[in-house]
């Protein structure tokens, strides 16, 4: 599962200068300000050297470590060693002079070091203090089942991202983490309903393929839907292969709609997926026998089998029944199911 990770300023807690507001003994000064220059240079390694120099003089004021904590953590930040940045910004929150209205940035700040350093213990740690701390920022909170994830804590990810999903915060990825972790830990209820949150925020035709599959593997699932979850997979673009468009003419002209698999079989070759040399030319002759049936005249006492099959040989198009029409094509599942309503209903007593 990749990674999603917080941004991570320099400028976390105080202005330049700032730092150095409090008295200190001049040799101690001397150090920080240097430290000071080399961060605006983005001289991190001398940065570093020079807080570290600071430190050396020891018998340090609370005023002074909390300078030196304060740059170091900044220091360390910017020479990517984010777990000297995570505990030095400990100590500045630990230290009462610390004001009120930068402790929330900085627990936020250390939880994403942490997270940076795949020190994922620690990340679920602070994550949870920002939230109990009143932290509303999505990324931030996805960090916790992100680090429960690497971990192997599949059902702590997900207990994490279905109540970030809760309150409608949670990113894209967190939602496709959920997936994942309902997949590994082997809550297939779970699955499913992560799955259907994740179509609505992210209709993409992998995220779609899922979906149809999962329905379709379903116990029971008649097969004399497979042509109506053919039309689904048209409708939301995950028809990519070639015998996907031949399996979909198939099954298209077998149900007496030979405009229907003309049509798809149409588009296979316009799109470049269909050939002449296709299956050994097999979708060229089903092309063939498509472009026969379409020019016969159509036999006006058939009767169709659903009123689905009803509304395709009326010219309407299955875009027009409910479920396919692009404001609703947002549940695979649901979609499906109410095609097979409208197939249970039509098969005989």
């Amino acid at each position: 599962m990749k990674q999603y990770l917080l941004p991570l300023s320099l400028a976390l807690l105080l202005a330049p200068g700032a730092v150095l507001a409090a008295p200190m003994r001049p040799e101690v000064a001397k150090h920080l300000l240097q430290a000071e220059s080399d961060l605006q240079k983005k001289n991190f390694t001398g940065a570093l050297t020079q807080v570290n120099a600071a430190q050396a003089v020891g018998s340090l004021s609370p005023d002074e470590a909390l300078a030196i904590a304060q740059l170091r953590g900044t220091a360390a930040s910017g020479a990517g060693n984010y777990i000297l940045a995570a505990q030095s910004y400990e100590t500045v929150l630990a230290s009462s002079s610390t004001p009120a209205a930068t402790r929330l940035p900085l627990t936020q700040a250390i939880a994403g070091f942490y997270a940076h350093a795949a020190d994922y213990p620690h990340t679920v740690t602070w994550v949870n203090k920002y939230v109990a701390a009143g932290g509303t920022d999505a990324q931030t909170r996805a960090l916790a089942a992100q680090a429960e994830y690497a971990q192997g804590h599949y059902a702590a990810a997900l207990r994490d991202a279905r109540h970030d999903n809760a309150t409608g915060t949670a990113p894209v990825a967190e939602l496709q983490l959920a997936v994942s972790a309902a997949q590994k830990s082997g809550d297939n209820q779970a699955y499913f309903e992560t799955l259907q949150t994740l179509l609505v925020a992210s209709p993409t035709p992998d995220v779609w393929n899922a979906a149809i599959a999962l329905v379709q593997a379903a116990p029971g699932f008649p097969d004399g839907l497979t042509l109506d979850v053919e039309r689904l997979r048209l409708a939301t673009g995950t028809l990519t292969a070639p015998g996907d468009y031949e399996d979909y003419a198939e099954r298209a002209l077998i149900a007496s709609h030979p405009a229907e698999a003309k049509s798809v079989l149409d588009a296979g070759f316009a799109n470049g997926t269909l050939t002449t040399e296709t299956d050994a030319g097999h979708a060229t002759r089903l092309q063939t026998l498509a472009n026969k049936q379409v020019a016969q005249p159509q036999n006006a006492s058939a009767t169709p089998a659903t009123p689905l099959d009803a509304a395709i040989a009326n010219g309407k198009g299955f875009e027009t029944v409910p479920g396919y029409s692009t404001g609703d094509l947002n549940d695979a599942p649901a979609a499906l199911a109410r095609l097979w309503q409208i197939e249970s209903k039509a098969a005989p007593k």
